[in-house]
C-alpha cells in the first residue's frame, strides 16, 4: 500500500521559487513505498472541500515557506485562518509533519518551530529532527568554507526530515487523546484567498 506525503507550499512566489524546487528534492529521498503530492497555495483555487480531502488523504506534510519579515508566507498564514475549522480532525490527527524554511540569511529557525507550534495545535505528530533552515548565506560561507561550516543546514539534510516523517508514519493508528475545541464554522465553496474571513468567532463589542 502506497503511503503519501503531501508537500504543502505556502511561498509567494509559488511553484516557481526556492521552496518549490527545495520540496521536490526533498521527495527524491522518499522510498518507494511513498509518493510525493503537491499543493501550492499560491496558485490553488478550487475548494476548501477539496483541500481538505487532500489533507485528509495524506500520510504525513512537509510544509515549506519563504522567511518574510519575520513569519511564513502570506499563503501559508491564509491556509492556517481558512482551514483552522479542521483542527483535530482526521486531516490532522496524528499525521508527521515537518518545516522546510528557506531564508536569506536570518530568522529561518524561529519560522520553523512557530510553524511546527501551529501544526502541533492542528494535531500533527512532530518527529525529531523535523525541520530544516536552508538559507542563502549560509550556503554561500558553506561554499568558502565547507568544513568550518559543519553545522550548518546542508540540502543534504533535507533527507534525514523525510526519513523521519516516514519513520513516524508508524505512529498513525494511536488512539491520541484530544482536549475539546471550540468548533468554528467550516469555510465552504471556492478557497478565499482574500477577503474577510468570518467562521463564528465571539465578538468583543
Amino acid at each position: 500500500m502506497t503511503s503519501r506525503l503531501l508537500l504543502l507550499n505556502g511561498s509567494l512566489r509559488g511553484s516557481t521559487g526556492n521552496t518549490a524546487r527545495l520540496l521536490q528534492r526533498a521527495a527524491t529521498a522518499l522510498p518507494a513505498t511513498w509518493q510525493a503530492d503537491s499543493v501550492c497555495l499560491a496558485d490553488y483555487g478550487d475548494s476548501v472541500e477539496a483541500l481538505a480531502e487532500h489533507l485528509s488523504s495524506a500520510d504525513a506534510f512537509l510544509i515549506g515557506s519563504g522567511v518574510y519579515w519575520g513569519s511564513w508566507g502570506s499563503p501559508l498564514q491564509r491556509f492556517l485562518e481558512v482551514i483552522s475549522s479542521y483542527e483535530l480532525s482526521r486531516c490532522f490527527l496524528g499525521k508527521p509533519a515537518g518545516a522546510l524554511i528557506s531564508a536569506d540569511s536570518v530568522g529561518g529557525l524561529d519560522v520553523a518551530q512557530r510553524l511546527l507550534g501551529a501544526f502541533s495545535l492542528l494535531g500533527c505528530l512532530l518527529p525529531p529532527l523535523c525541520s530544516v533552515v536552508l538559507s542563502r548565506a549560509a550556503c554561500a560561507a558553506t561554499a568558502t568554507d565547507p568544513d568550518g561550516n559543519a553545522d550548518v543546514w546542508q540540502l543534504e539534510d533535507l533527507e534525514v526530515v523525510v526519513q523521519n516523517l516516514v519513520l513516524a508514519r508508524a505512529f498513525a493508528e494511536t488512539a491520541w487523546s484530544t482536549w475539546p475545541v471550540r468548533k468554528l464554522e467550516r469555510v465552504r465553496g471556492r478557497y478565499p484567498t482574500h477577503g474577510p474571513l468570518d467562521e463564528g468567532l465571539a465578538k468583543f463589542a
